[in-house]
């Protein structure tokens, strides 16, 4: 759902130096609370360290080290490949055992802060503070100079540049840089931002787009959002229900929370360091799994390593695995359709706990496959085409509130105005 407010009058907003005494509050007590136990260090990012090495150099144990990694996986996903040199993550120390760690604390940016905490019964507890942030919707037109495109333009027009990508990728699904882009083709994106005190830059979402062009048929899209975050539904869509992408590989589950990306990482069962061939998706024993294309199966069996796996070959000739199932419900040499359940999510073989562990081979190498595009449906249908009908009815008044707004001038560098509406709102405390 989208959780904003678009009444005529809207109601008073609590005031803001209450709602920050309030989350200060929250904050002091937690942080009253844990100093009573550990000892508090310090654990700073530098130059070529993963976060094994940030974790240890303040003594973390390997062990506890995969302990909290997992634990924080579970909950929340961090791009550990991402991380600053000075960047902060603390660790607080029994003061009775300095060598047990008992708390972990990482800034997800200014306004989020997440807390592990382990208990008397050794299981890490999460929970996450937020603080007051404000949420601009703000609408940008603009169009295509000759010998430029749509990247550029939306640069010129004053689009934040965290923004530019995911805006571009919102459009490049019905409008091709190599073919559909013209000039004088008009466009029109309505973003919904959060800062923090008005200036620091939180996150953002592309909540509408348009494009009338030459030769790219004109179009509207609208974000679609499920109450959990983490739906593989979660995308734009016509008006009509339709995905923007047209056609493509379907998601192998409905709700998509990854716990470890394709790449190098130290393994969470034997703590070594090893190259991950595919991507871990949460989810619970007995969560349905789809095949991500129509194909022929080409292995249904148990291994020590894998457990229950599946693997599909498809019209491509690529290859979609699916790992550590608790049950298989295809046989070697059937053909399944797209979207098809194949199996069901589960925890055996060599595994530290209910995941999917979902993998593409093409050209006979595995692939990262997160580089493949894929979508939940081609069109929504149901309960799901009702509630985007109510969202879209959302977005289109705040679209009109913020147009009638008066126009803004970006800066000196930019010769670009923007109109926008601006609120107050608390991200969402919560505790697992």
């Amino acid at each position: 759902m989208l959780f904003f407010s678009c009444k005529e009058q809207p109601e008073k907003q609590p005031d803001p130096e209450a709602q920050l005494a309030e989350i200060q509050h929250k904050i002091d007590s937690l942080e009253s609370f844990i100093s009573i136990q550990p000892v508090l260090k310090r654990a700073t990012v530098e130059a070529g360290w993963g976060p094994d090495k940030t974790l240890k150099s303040v003594g973390v144990s390997n062990n506890q080290y995969l302990e909290i990694i997992g634990a924080i996986a579970r909950n929340v996903e961090i791009n550990w490949l991402g991380l600053r040199v000075g960047q902060i993550f603390w660790v607080g120390f029994d003061r009775n055992d300095t060598s047990k760690a008992v708390l972990f604390r990482y800034a997800e940016n200014p306004a989020t802060l997440h807390f592990l905490m382990l208990d008397s019964t050794g299981e890490w507890k999460y929970k996450i503070v937020g603080k007051p942030v404000d949420v601009r919707y703000a609408v940008y037109e603009g169009f295509i100079k000759e010998g430029s495109n749509l990247n550029n333009a939306l640069r010129e027009i004053g689009i934040p540049q965290n923004m530019v990508g995911a805006v571009s990728d919102a459009f490049k699904s019905k409008v091709s840089d190599r073919t559909d882009q013209f000039p004088g083709d008009r466009f029109k994106v309505l973003l919904k931002e959060e800062r923090f005190q008005d200036s620091i830059w939180i996150e953002g979402k592309v909540l509408y787009i348009n494009y009338d062009g030459h030769k790219a048929k004109s179009f509207d899209a609208f974000w679609y959002q499920e109450a959990d975050v983490r739906s593989s539904f979660n995308a734009h869509y016509t008006e009509e229900g339709e995905a923007l992408i047209s056609s493509g590989l379907r998601y192998p589950l409905d709700r998509l929370h990854i716990t470890s990306r394709y790449g190098y990482r130290l393994h969470p069962v034997t703590g070594g360091r090893a190259f991950h061939h595919g991507v871990d998706y949460r989810g619970a024993v007995g969560t349905p799994v789809y095949a991500v294309a129509e194909g022929t199966v080409i292995q249904s069996s148990y291994g020590s390593d894998n457990g229950n796996y599946v693997a599909i070959r498809h019209a491509d000739k690529s290859e979609s695995w699916y790992l550590h199932l608790h049950q298989r419900g295809v046989a070697n040499g059937q053909k399944v359709r797209s979207r098809q359940v194949i199996g069901k999510v589960g925890n055996t073989g060599r595994s530290n706990g209910p995941h999917l562990h979902f993998a593409i081979k093409q050209n006979g190498k595995w692939m990262n496959p997160l580089d493949k595009r894929m979508i939940a449906t081609p069109k929504l249908e149901g309960a799901k085409l009702a509630s985007l009908k109510e969202q879209v009815k959302t977005i289109r008044d705040i679209l009109e509130k913020t147009e009638s707004a008066e126009p803004r001038s970006i800066g000196d560098s930019l010769q670009a105005t923007v109109k926008y509406i601006q609120e107050h709102q608390m991200i969402p405390e919560s505790a697992m």
